[in-house]
């Protein structure tokens, strides 16, 4: 996960950037795609690893059901900001989200995941 999350973050700091070269949007494209795509797949199986055997199909549609309404209304809500941020702005703080998004996975998820492979289980 922690790829997927440097990489989308690389990938919104670049896009934020993209007015000063045109190419930039393309590169930008690739971090974000890698990053989204990765955090799509991996927070998916997560979730079914995480989940009992029984409830495969419910965590699955729970994950889809959060990851298509944040599609939805996220930038519904964050539409509201591009006349204070500006676009530019926008994306610098969403790559903000992102990377404090990968530091609160670590603390939830990740940092529980490192103690029990080292038999430190708490």
């Amino acid at each position: 996960m922690y790829p997927a999350f440097i990489s989308f973050a690389i990938g919104l700091v670049i896009l934020s950037q993209a007015h000063i070269v045109g190419w930039f949007i393309l590169l930008a494209g690739i971090f974000v795609g890698l990053g989204y795509g990765s955090f799509t797949s991996s927070g998916q199986a997560i979730a079914v690893k995480e989940s009992p055997a029984h409830r495969t199909g419910l965590a699955t549609s729970t994950f889809y059901i959060f990851l298509d309404g944040g599609a939805g209304i996220g930038p519904t809500v964050l539409g509201i900001f591009i006349p204070v941020l500006g676009f530019n702005g926008l994306y610098l703080a969403m790559a903000v989200l992102v990377a404090v998004s990968g530091v609160l996975y670590y603390f939830l998820h990740g940092r529980k995941k490192h103690h029990m492979a080292h038999g430190s289980a708490a």
